[in-house]
C-alpha cells in the first residue's frame, strides 16, 4: 500500500498525471440553427449525448458529421423545409470541425470548419463563452454564404430572413 502511494506521489510530482487544464470532458453537445421569418422565429436542434474529450492548446480536432434529417425544428413541415433548404438530397450531412482550441481567460478561442450544402468555410478566433459548467459559441451566417436561397412560402407572403445563427453548446 505504501508503494502504491509513493508511485502516485512520484507521478504527480513528475508530471505523469493528467493535467485537467489541458482538456475538457464533454458530456453532450447541442447544435442549434436559429432564424426568423416575416411571421416569427424558428429553431432547429441537433443533440449529441456521447462523451468526448476536447484537448486544449494542441493540434487536434473534434469532427462531427450531423445528418440533416436528424435536426428537429418543431414540426414535420418545418423539418421538411429545413431539409429542402439545406439540399439534404444532395448533401445529407453537415460537417462541423473544432480545431485550434486554446485558453483565453475564462473562455476559449477556436477555429470552426463548416461544410454545409457542399460548400466549405473556415471561421477563426471564435469564442466559447463559459456559462457555469457549459461553454457556448455562436456564429452569424447567411444563406448566401453557402450558395443557399432563403425559402419563401405562400407566394412570398412568408419570407425567411437571410441571416441565421449557429449556436453550439458544449456541456461538461
Amino acid at each position: 500500500m505504501r508503494v502504491f502511494g509513493f508511485l502516485i506521489m512520484v507521478m504527480v510530482l513528475t508530471g505523469f498525471a493528467p493535467n485537467k487544464s489541458n482538456y475538457l470532458l464533454l458530456n453532450s453537445k447541442k447544435f442549434t440553427v436559429e432564424g426568423s421569418t416575416s411571421i416569427g422565429n424558428f429553431t432547429c436542434d441537433y443533440d449529441i449525448k456521447a462523451k468526448d474529450t476536447l484537448f486544449l492548446n494542441k493540434k487536434s480536432a473534434l469532427i462531427y458529421k450531423l445528418p440533416i434529417k436528424e435536426f428537429a425544428c418543431g414540426n414535420f413541415m418545418l423539418n421538411r423545409d429545413f431539409r429542402k433548404t439545406l439540399k439534404e438530397n444532395k448533401h445529407p450531412e453537415v460537417t462541423i470541425v473544432f480545431s485550434d482550441i486554446r485558453v483565453n481567460g475564462a473562455n476559449y478561442l477556436y477555429t470552426l470548419h463548416l461544410d454545409l450544402a457542399g460548400k466549405k468555410k473556415t471561421f477563426q478566433n471564435l469564442v466559447l463563452i463559459r456559462q457555469g459548467r457549459n461553454y457556448k459559441g455562436t456564429l452569424e451566417l447567411q444563406f448566401s454564404d453557402f450558395n443557399l436561397v432563403a425559402p419563401q412560402k405562400l407566394g412570398g407572403a412568408i419570407k425567411i430572413k437571410e441571416e441565421i445563427q449557429l449556436s453550439i453548446l458544449l456541456q461538461t
